[in-house]
């Protein structure tokens, strides 16, 4: 692992005398697009606007390249929240009727998951795993929207939800089934939520968050386990009170040593939207001040967090970086941001090299250990 450290220190020391290229990521005809995750093939998935700028569709970028993933009818509007290994992606439809169905995109085909799992009001699908295990939020039930699983064999359930909440949503699956996202109750802020298979085909819930009255989200997983999302927990919130991007890490006893990321230089406000199993987390900082300033992606590593508009060159198409929304196993880091033609914007920043840090690479929530040892045995 020392040796590893180092050789990533020499690579970003090289990086820095080099540069790295920030990709744009053309649209499907109209003004703009934006890019939300990548796989560790390169693909990019996210949305972009057709010719004429009234419609917006889930797109898919291979190697750069722009291709329409449909919606369910002409005029919907559509977009690809995650995609898989396989190629597979899931996101939202918008009907015509104004309601919005959670999609799942595969072989040229969209299929309604919101109409497949019986929802009964809007639905997202936000996340698929490489065995096509889908998660999102839904009222399969009368009432809020709450966390549901739905794969082609076993249909949809609402599960991941801490049980006694009133609703929630399950943002992230990693391939051993982890599940993450956030679940509240009316006179408390959301809990961030992780959500174990029980064996029996169902899941066990529980607050990952810090305890007391603050808001707290969980938004991504990795393979390992590493879990990010943000929180306003007593000592993690700013001065002004934000929240902060962080790291769960649950103790295995009801409790969070969570790791805060900290803020880009003059925001107040970080929230990090993913995390690969090297520890490298991507983000956005906020202005929670007030000052008028523009929020920034960033990316952080080993204690480091780096305003990735520092990337930027006279030369780039863009002048600010926004959003970093995904990160994939090889470091290609993607998100959206401004250009100089004023329109919004899906970049790629591939094999992205980190500043050294000070200290290790973070270990696997002690929790998911503790419950993996339990299910060998």
């Amino acid at each position: 692992m020392k040796d590893r450290l180092f050789s990533i220190a020499l690579i970003a020391l090289a990086g820095a005398a080099q540069g790295q290229t920030i990709e744009h990521l053309g649209s499907l005809g109209g003004a703009g697009s934006i890019a939300y995750d990548i796989n560790d093939l390169g693909q990019i998935v996210g949305e972009s606007l057709l010719a004429g700028n009234a419609v917006s569709h889930a797109t898919i970028w291979n190697s750069g390249v722009a291709s329409d993933l449909g919606g369910l009818n002409a005029g919907d509007n559509s977009v690809a929240w995650a995609i898989n290994n396989n190629g597979v992606a899931v996101g939202s439809n918008d009907l015509a009727t104004g309601e919005r169905t959670a999609a799942l995109f595969q072989g040229g085909s969209v299929t309604n998951l919101g109409a497949t799992i019986g929802s009964q009001g809007n639905s997202v699908a936000w996340d698929i795993n490489d065995a096509g295990v889908v998660v999102g939020q839904a009222p399969i039930n009368p009432g809020f929207a709450k966390g549901f699983v739905w794969d082609a064999t076993s249909g949809g359930q609402a599960v991941g939800t801490i049980p006694g909440y009133m609703g929630g949503a399950n943002k992230a699956i990693n391939n051993d089934g982890v599940i993450v996202g956030h679940s509240f109750f009316f006179g408390d802020p959301d809990d961030a939520t992780l959500a174990l298979p029980d064996g029996r085909g169902g899941y066990d819930a529980f607050s990952i968050g810090p305890s007391g009255f603050n808001v707290s989200f969980a938004t991504a997983v990795s393979e390992s386990g590493i879990v990010v999302g943000h929180t306003s927990g007593a000592g993690l919130a700013s001065p002004t009170g934000g929240w902060q991007a962080v790291i769960y890490e649950p103790d295995g006893r009801g409790g969070t040593n969570d790791v805060p990321l900290g803020f880009l230089d003059g925001l107040s406000i970080s929230e990090a939207t993913d995390v690969n199993d090297d520890g490298l987390v991507v983000g956005f900082g906020l202005d929670g001040d007030g000052l008028g300033l523009l929020p920034r992606a960033f990316a952080w590593y080993d204690g480091v967090m780096t305003d990735l508009n520092d990337l930027l060159t006279p030369e780039s198409d863009f002048v600010n970086l926004t959003q970093a929304t995904g990160v994939n196993a090889n470091g290609d880091i993607v998100g959206f941001g401004e250009t100089r033609s004023g329109e919004l914007a899906g970049f790629v920043i591939k094999g992205f090299i980190p500043a050294p840090g000070t200290g290790a690479l973070l270990a696997v929530a002690g929790v998911l250990a503790t419950r993996r040892r339990r299910d060998n045995h």
